[in-house]
C-alpha cells in the first residue's frame, strides 16, 4: 500500500513542478538574496552582452546590494535582465547600468548608478534601462585574448629591431635630433594655437562638400557638357587667336592715344579750372535761377492773383540812369547821351500807361 502512494506522490510532485513552468535550479527560490519579498519593484535592463551573469546575481548601487537579478531573457539581438529592487532604492529615470564582477575570478552582478549629468525623474516599477544606458565591463577572457593577440600575432617580436634601427639613425645625430625635436614642439605649439581657425576650415570644407553633394545632378550635367564645349572652343581656336591678337593691338593704339593726348588733356583741364572756381562762387544762387526760370513766365504765387476769368497785374519797370548803368553797364550810359543830345530828358513825366510805356519815349 505504501508504494503505490509513494508512486501517487511522486506523479503529482511531477506534475506540480510541470504546471508552475520549472526552468532548473534557477527557478527555486535561494536563500540570502536582496529583495525577495514585499516591498520592492522590478526594472527591466538591456544589455549587448550579458558575459556568465545568471539569475539571484547581486545588483548594487555604489557598492551597496539592493536587489538582485529575476530573469534574463533573450530579445531580439540583446539581452533583457529582469532586476528586483528595494523601494528604498532610489535611482533616475534616466539611470545608467553595467555588468561588472566583484575581482578578476569574482562573480559578476549589476551596477545601477544615476548618470554623470542630467539626472531626471525617479526610476519606477516596469521601467526599462535602454541599450544606449548599458555597458559591459571587459572580461578576464577578453583581456588575456588580447593580451595573447599583441604577443603572439603583434609586432612585440619586432621591438628588438625597432630599437636596434633607432640606436643606429640617432648614433652621432644627438644635436640634430634635439633640434628637430625642438621644431616638432613649435609646429605642434602652432597647430594647438591655431586649432579653432583648423576647425573652422574643416569646417567649411564641411559644408562645401555638402553644398557639392546637394548639386550633384547639377555638377554631373555640367561635366557631361564640357567635352562639347572643349569642341566648340578648339573648333574656333583660330577666331579666338585672331580676336586676342587684335585686342592686344586696340591696347596698343588705346596707349598711344593716351600717351599722346596726355599734355592736351591737361591743358583743356587747367583752362577748364576758371570755369569751375567761378561755378563753386555761384552754386548758391544757381538753384534760386533755376527755381524762377522752371516757373517762367509766371511767378510760384501767380495763381494767387487770378479771380475766375480775370487777374490783377502789377508791374514796376525801373529805367532810370543809374538803374541802366548798372543793369547794362557803359552801353546804357551812351544811349542816355545820345537822346540827350536830341533833346529827349530822362526826367520827363511818367508814363500814364503801359501802352505809353512801351510805344512812347523813353523816360
Amino acid at each position: 500500500m505504501r508504494r503505490p502512494l509513494a508512486l501517487i506522490a511522486a506523479l503529482l510532485a511531477v506534475a506540480l513542478v510541470s504546471g508552475c513552468g520549472f526552468h532548473g535550479v534557477y527557478s527555486l527560490p535561494l536563500p540570502g538574496a536582496a529583495a525577495t519579498g514585499g516591498h520592492t519593484y522590478t526594472v527591466k535592463v538591456q544589455l549587448a552582452d550579458v558575459l556568465d551573469l545568471v539569475p539571484y546575481s547581486a545588483v548594487k548601487v555604489n557598492g551597496a546590494t539592493v536587489g538582485h537579478v529575476k530573469s534574463i531573457a533573450v530579445e531580439g539581438r540583446h539581452a533583457s535582465v529582469a532586476c528586483q529592487l528595494l523601494d528604498t532604492a532610489r535611482l533616475p529615470a534616466n539611470a545608467v547600468a553595467r555588468v561588472e564582477q566583484t575581482s578578476v575570478l569574482g562573480e559578476k552582478f549589476v551596477e545601477l548608478e544615476p548618470p554623470a549629468t542630467g539626472a531626471v525623474g525617479r526610476l519606477r516599477d516596469g521601467d526599462v534601462v535602454t541599450l544606449d544606458r548599458t555597458d559591459t565591463d571587459a572580461s578576464v577572457e577578453e583581456v588575456l585574448g588580447a593580451l595573447s593577440m599583441l604577443l603572439n600575432g603583434g609586432g612585440v617580436g619586432q621591438l628588438q629591431t625597432i630599437t636596434h634601427e633607432l640606436g643606429t639613425a640617432l648614433d652621432g645625430r644627438t644635436g640634430a635630433s634635439r633640434d628637430l625635436l625642438d621644431d616638432l614642439d613649435g609646429f605642434v605649439s602652432g597647430l594647438d594655437a591655431q586649432k579653432h581657425a583648423i576647425i573652422h576650415a574643416l569646417e567649411g570644407i564641411d559644408n562645401l562638400t555638402s553644398t557639392v553633394r546637394r548639386q550633384e545632378g547639377t555638377l554631373v550635367k555640367a561635366i557631361d557638357r564640357i567635352p562639347n564645349a572643349v569642341h566648340i572652343l578648339a573648333d574656333d581656336r583660330q577666331r579666338l587667336t585672331g580676336m586676342l591678337t587684335a585686342l592686344r593691338h586696340f591696347g596698343d593704339v588705346a596707349a598711344h592715344v593716351v600717351t599722346a593726348s596726355h599734355a592736351d588733356f591737361v591743358h583743356n583741364l587747367r583752362k577748364l579750372r576758371p570755369t569751375l572756381d567761378r561755378l563753386s562762387h555761384v552754386g548758391t544762387v544757381i538753384p534760386k535761377i533755376l527755381g524762377v526760370l522752371i516757373t517762367y513766365p509766371t511767378a510760384d504765387t501767380v495763381e494767387q492773383e487770378y479771380f475766375g476769368d480775370y487777374g490783377n497785374l502789377s508791374l514796376t519797370l525801373d529805367v532810370s540812369a543809374k538803374s541802366l548803368l548798372q543793369t547794362f553797364g557803359p552801353k546804357a550810359g551812351r544811349a542816355l547821351l545820345k537822346l540827350r543830345r536830341r533833346g529827349v530828358s530822362p526826367t520827363s513825366r511818367p508814363a500814364a500807361s503801359l501802352n505809353d510805356l512801351l510805344m512812347g519815349p523813353l523816360p
